[in-house]
């Protein structure tokens, strides 16, 4: 038996040119198309293909929350990425979802086929973009696991927790006194051992900081 492939494209010409490009190899076989993302979790489910080819822009239900649908069927389906471009974080968002490989649609039809056929062989595949793209965000993952781990080690408690959020939403010390029902003086006071603990020296750099590491993930005292 060949590879079976299920294609998903929002665009009904994308996905007659790749079934046709996909059809004329020997080894593959496609079970079907779709642009709609909740058909497609149907689909999946019903024909069980062994290579999903997803683009992430599908009427109805996103790409990304198709495959999480898709991911929770428990089936041995790969899905690969055919993506004109991706945002900062999709790469790892799809791998964590259970995609097995990215290939951009500007690159060659062997480059496909050679995708389809390694992952099939129980392999991942990204292109040299994509590895580009996957380390800056590695990158970037590791530079907010060291924010979060500074501020876990500073410790603030729930009240300067809340302090934060209302520095991060704008508010200034007499708008926070009155939401927290104390005294500017004591809002000050937190104010001083925040900027201690964290090691900033005023709202504005403890705002930027905040938002780096998301407040609702300051630590509790």
């Amino acid at each position: 038996m060949g590879i079976r492939i299920l294609i998903a494209d929002r665009l009904d010409m994308h996905r007659e040119i790749l079934r046709h490009l996909l059809e004329a190899q020997p080894d593959f076989e496609v079970v079907g198309d779709t642009g709609d993302g909740e058909q497609l979790v149907r689909m999946v489910a019903q024909r069980k293909p062994d290579i999903l080819l997803i683009d992430l822009n599908l009427r109805r239900l996103f790409g990304l929350e198709a495959l999480r649908k898709i991911a929770e069927l428990k089936l041995e389906v790969r899905p690969i990425l055919l993506p004109d471009v991706l945002e900062n974080n999709e790469i790892i968002q799809a791998l964590v979802v259970g995609a097995r490989g990215v290939v951009y649609k500007r690159e060659s039809t062997q480059t496909l086929f050679k995708s389809i056929r390694t992952i099939m062989a129980g392999e991942y595949w990204l292109s040299n973009e994509g590895v580009s793209e996957l380390v800056r965000n590695l990158q970037s993952l590791a530079a907010q696991v060291e924010q979060h781990t500074r501020i876990r080690a500073n410790g603030l408690s729930r009240h300067q927790q809340k302090i934060v959020e209302a520095i991060m939403a704008g508010c200034s010390n007499k708008e926070i006194a009155q939401d927290l029902s104390v005294s500017e003086r004591t809002v000050k006071y937190h104010l001083t051992r925040i900027f201690g603990k964290m090691g900033v020296s005023g709202r504005m750099q403890l705002a930027r900081l905040s938002l780096k590491t998301d407040a609702t993930d300051l630590p509790q005292a």
